[in-house]
């Protein structure tokens, strides 16, 4: 092809960009998205408008000093509907209200990500609870359940990712797909307390208890008559209480694991809830691991948030359907049998014997 025939080609492909980019910037200026009505706000984007306009004060000038073509509003608006919905990069960026490149959009997104965790994570998932708080967990769960002294509940749920360019295989798990095994601690409230998104899915669930700075925590601080409670996947302990294996029917030991496993339940109704608010977990993550650690960890401070403010959530019915269909022997198959320590096995026993029979 003779070479002025190349330079104009390239030339207009030129053209056409910068055209495609004035156009963007053109249609960005005309979007105000807090003109929504406030119940199609929370639906694109799961947080009201206080919320949005909170978080924006607080990361607004990082976002313009990383992006000064986009402005802090739509980076912030585009990143929440990505974990809103979990669509693909390409999906987020042409949508109306956004008018973004996807590439632009891919960078926003780790920025935004990044400014979120380091702006939030830390204020609102917080493990410590007050007394007020563990008298209104321990009220809560003995008025609904009649199962005493609980103040939160502890599960693992896996969040899909694609193959990782390292140690791919300590990323695919039992389930035959790639993952981040997530260790999730809620209250009843279906706030969380704590969460763990650093470990590959091949991990188990009670691997990661057993690293985690939550056991230790809790191991060095719990109250007289106060535990967590876990599924069999975990080994039982003074501060948390797991089912009796293989209990008779209608035996003390299968009351007890009958009112444990209603009361357990809140954790799985509680990932149910986040998954069904923030999409993106439901699906494939097309990111590193640690992008994608990050990614959980603000879905999780954006969803107490959320909580505390009664923000409502409109799709699913509040289960995570990986948590529902699995077997938590299953899930720790291959592994020791985790082993129960003395002060917890007097502490199941009397709590089984004195308040449930």
């Amino acid at each position: 092809m003779p070479a002025p025939m190349v330079f104009g080609n390239a030339e207009a492909r030129r053209r056409a960009v910068v055209h495609k980019k004035r156009k963007n910037r053109q249609l960005r200026s005309q979007v105000n998205i807090l003109r929504q009505l406030d119940s199609k706000f929370i639906e694109s984007y799961r947080v009201d408008k206080d919320i949005f306009q909170m978080i924006l004060s607080k990361i607004g000038n990082m976002l313009a000093e990383r992006h000064r073509f986009i402005s802090p509003t739509t980076q912030l608006a585009a990143t929440l509907r990505f974990l809103a919905t979990g669509s693909y990069q390409l999906g987020i960026a042409k949508d109306q209200d956004m008018n973004i490149g996807r590439s632009t959009f891919s960078k926003i997104l780790h920025s935004t990500i990044e400014e979120l965790e380091n702006c939030i994570c830390e204020d609102n998932i917080q493990l410590k609870m007050s007394t007020a708080e563990m008298d209104l967990s321990k009220e809560y769960f003995y008025r609904t359940f009649n199962f005493p002294g609980v103040i939160g509940c502890i599960d693992g749920t896996h969040v899909k990712i694609v193959k990782p360019t390292m140690d791919e295989s300590l990323f695919f798990n039992r389930k035959g797909y790639f993952s981040i095994n997530v260790m999730v601690v809620c209250n009843y409230n279906m706030e969380i307390l704590a969460v763990d998104a650093s470990h590959p899915g091949s991990c188990h669930d009670s691997f990661i208890w057993n690293q985690s700075e939550v056991r230790q925590f809790y191991r060095n601080n719990s109250a007289p008559n106060t535990w967590i409670l876990a599924d069999s996947g975990y080994a039982l302990e003074h501060c948390i209480l797991t089912p009796y294996r293989s209990p008779q029917y209608g035996s003390m030991e299968h009351k007890y694991n009958k009112k444990h496993a209603a009361a357990r339940n809140m954790v799985e109704r509680t990932i149910g809830v986040l998954k069904s608010r923030f999409r993106c977990l439901q699906g494939t993550l097309h990111y590193e691991p640690r992008f994608v650690g990050q990614i959980i960890n603000v879905c999780c401070a954006l969803h107490n948030i959320c909580r505390k403010r009664n923000i409502p959530v409109y799709e699913d019915d509040g289960r995570d359907e990986e948590i529902q269909h699995r077997n938590p022997d299953d899930e720790n198959e291959g592994e020791t049998i985790p082993q129960a320590d003395i002060d917890g096995v007097e502490v199941r026993n009397e709590v089984a014997r004195t308040f449930l029979v």
